[in-house]
C-alpha cells in the first residue's frame, strides 16, 4: 500500500508545472497593443454637427486631413444647415463651410478657421493592409460624445475590398467605387465619416454612409479607401460612373426622361401617407393597365411601396416605354398588373 501511495504522490508532483513554466505577466504594450493607434486617431477625428432634416441625423464624424483646418466627412443632408460646426479633439468648436462634395464617393470637404497641426497625412503611402488584418474604427455614433469627450472605438477585421451593390431606402446608392468591408458594426447614425485605422494608427479609410446590401437586405459596414479620399481632397478625383442598375454594375447615367403613369395619389397624409390612387387619367398608362381609383399601390417591379414618397421615387426611375410590374391591393385582393410609362407632356 505504501508503495502505491508513493507512486501516486510522484504522479501528482509531475502534473503540477513548476513556477518558472507559468506564462510571464504581459507588459503594458502587450496587454494593450492598440493604445497608441487609438490615441493617434482620437486626436485626428472630429465631431460634425449640422442640421437635422426629417429622419436624417443632424450629426456625423470627420477626420482632419490638413494643418489649416481641412476636414473630410460623409456627405449628407445635415451639411445644408446654416450652423454647421466642427468640434476638435480638444473640445473647441468652430464654424465650418463646405468646400466641395463628391457624389460618387459620398464625401464632403469642410474648412474651419483654425490651426490643426495633428492631422492624417494623405500624402503618405497608404498602409499595406489586407483581408484578415485588424482595424480600429473611431467615430461618434448616436452623438454619445460631446465637446472634449473621447469618441467611440470599435475593433474589427478587414473582410474584403470590392465594389458595393447597395441601396439607400428604395433606390440604389450613388457610391460607385470599391470599398473596404469589415466586421465592426459601424452602420449607425453619427459614425459616418469616422476614421478607420490600421493597428499602427495609419488611416485605412473613412466610415461610409449607412447603406443596405441589395443581396441580403442587411446594413453594410464599409470604408471609403484612403487613396480615394486623398484624390478627392487633392482635387484629382478620378471620374467614376454612377450606379444606375439594380444589378450593381456601374454605368454612365444619362438623365432619364420623366415618366408619367397617368394617375394621381391622394394628398391626404403627405409623403408618408399610403399610396392610394385618387384619380386615373382616362386613356393613360394606368387606365390601360386596369388600375382604378382607391387601389393601394404596394410594389413596383418587386420593390415595396410603403408610402407616397416611395411611389414617387420608384415611378421617377421607370424608363419610358418599357413595361413595369405594378402590384395593387383592391379590397381583399392583390392584383399584379403591367404598366407602360409614357413621357410627361
Amino acid at each position: 500500500m505504501s508503495r502505491w501511495f508513493g507512486v501516486m504522490l510522484a504522479l501528482l508532483v509531475l502534473a503540477v508545472p513548476p513556477a518558472a513554466a507559468q506564462p510571464a505577466a504581459a507588459g503594458p504594450d502587450e496587454a494593450r497593443p492598440f493604445t497608441a493607434a487609438i490615441a493617434h486617431a482620437q486626436r485626428r477625428t472630429v465631431k460634425v454637427l449640422g442640421a437635422q432634416i426629417g429622419r436624417s441625423a443632424g450629426y456625423a464624424s470627420g477626420v482632419v486631413v490638413g494643418p489649416a483646418g481641412q476636414i473630410v466627412t460623409a456627405s449628407g443632408a445635415f451639411l445644408s444647415g446654416e450652423q454647421l460646426r466642427v468640434t476638435l479633439a480638444d473640445g473647441s468648436s468652430h464654424a465650418a463651410s463646405v468646400v466641395r462634395r463628391s457624389e460618387p464617393l459620398q464625401l464632403a470637404l469642410l474648412q474651419i478657421d483654425a490651426s490643426t497641426p495633428e492631422y492624417f497625412d494623405l500624402s503618405r503611402q497608404p498602409p499595406a493592409v489586407r483581408p484578415g488584418d485588424w482595424i480600429l474604427v473611431v467615430s461618434n455614433p448616436f452623438r454619445v460624445a460631446e465637446r472634449a469627450e473621447p469618441l467611440s472605438v470599435h475593433l474589427g477585421i478587414l473582410s474584403a475590398r470590392l465594389p458595393l451593390d447597395a441601396r439607400r431606402g428604395v433606390h440604389d446608392a450613388p457610391y460607385a467605387a470599391e470599398a473596404w468591408l469589415y466586421d465592426a458594426v459601424t452602420s449607425n447614425p453619427g459614425a459616418e465619416g469616422g476614421a478607420v485605422v490600421a493597428a499602427d494608427g495609419q488611416l485605412v479609410g473613412l466610415v461610409g454612409r449607412i447603406l443596405e446590401s441589395n443581396t441580403t437586405g442587411t446594413r453594410l459596414n464599409y470604408a471609403v479607401p484612403v487613396n480615394r479620399v486623398a484624390s478627392f481632397v487633392a482635387g484629382q478625383e478620378s471620374p467614376l460612373p454612377a450606379v444606375t442598375a439594380r444589378s450593381g454594375h456601374a454605368e454612365q447615367a444619362d438623365r432619364p426622361v420623366p415618366a408619367d403613369l397617368g394617375l394621381r395619389l391622394f394628398a391626404l397624409g403627405g409623403r408618408r401617407g399610403p399610396a392610394y390612387i385618387d384619380r386615373v387619367v382616362p386613356g393613360g398608362p394606368a387606365a390601360r393597365a386596369g388600375l382604378r381609383a382607391d387601389d393601394l399601390i404596394v410594389a413596383i417591379n418587386g420593390q415595396p411601396v410603403r408610402s407616397s414618397e416611395d411611389f414617387r421615387l420608384l415611378a421617377a426611375a421607370l424608363p419610358v416605354g418599357q413595361p413595369a410590374v405594378i402590384e395593387v391591393k383592391r379590397k381583399n385582393e392583390v392584383l399584379v398588373l403591367q404598366i407602360v410609362p409614357e413621357a410627361q407632356k
